[in-house]
């Protein structure tokens, strides 16, 4: 009898895996449209992809609406110390614009806030994964974060720029392949990269516990 042809990419195959990538980021965006469930839908994202990151298969649905639930609520506090981080920084940069310090103090303080931003952002390369990879407390989560950033910082630091590349791709590629792909890019590559620093220091159990289907 013949077999008609499942209409179902292979899974594992890279079609399938493609797939994942395009539905998580258009599930994403859809979310992140909606603004208040953007921190939890960005922990499935994280979630849905770190499989990926580690060459291994992914399930979307289950997945992001299971990490959604269960991370809403971490997720939300690590969005919002970003974006008052974010928003101290933005504010206390044009303040200096105004005031107009001394030189050498204009070049110590805005040193120091490009150093705190870049800081900020080496910790979160590891934050996210660390959220959606081991159930830990939220202290405990920054803690390790901070450590590993600052461990590896030649790492951490190309990691971010790297990360950094698809938004770039944003600018030249049409806005709807843009939509469709560019935060995927962006989550894959911090995925990959934290991967590269956390497996180093994951337990035996962790690391089998991680790989179990």
């Amino acid at each position: 009898m013949m077999r008609m042809p499942s209409l179902m990419p292979e899974p594992g195959s890279l079609f399938d895996r493609i797939t994942t990538v395009v539905l998580a980021n258009l599930m994403w965006v859809v979310f992140a449209l909606l603004i208040i469930p953007l921190p939890a839908a960005t922990a499935g994202l994280f979630a849905v992809l770190a499989p990926l990151a580690r060459n291994r298969d992914a399930e979307i649905f289950a997945t992001f609406f299971g990490t959604m639930r269960r991370q809403w609520l971490k997720s939300t506090v690590i969005f919002g110390a970003d974006a008052v981080i974010g928003g101290l920084l933005v504010v206390n940069l044009r303040l200096l614009n105004v005031i107009e310090p001394e030189p050498a103090l204009l070049w110590v303080l805005r040193s120091l806030y490009v150093f705190v931003g870049i800081a900020a952002l080496m910790v979160n390369l590891y934050l996210w994964p660390l959220l959606v990879l081991f159930d830990l407390r939220l202290r405990r989560l920054v803690s390790v974060s901070s450590r590993l950033a600052f461990a590896h910082p030649a790492w951490s630091l190309l990691s971010v720029g790297v990360a950094a590349l698809p938004f770039a791709l944003a600018v030249v590629v049409p806005p709807a392949l843009s939509i469709a792909i560019v935060g995927s890019l962006v989550v894959l590559v911090v995925n990959w990269s934290a991967w590269q620093v956390i497996k180093r220091y994951a337990t035996p159990e962790e690391l089998a516990e991680l790989n179990q289907p």
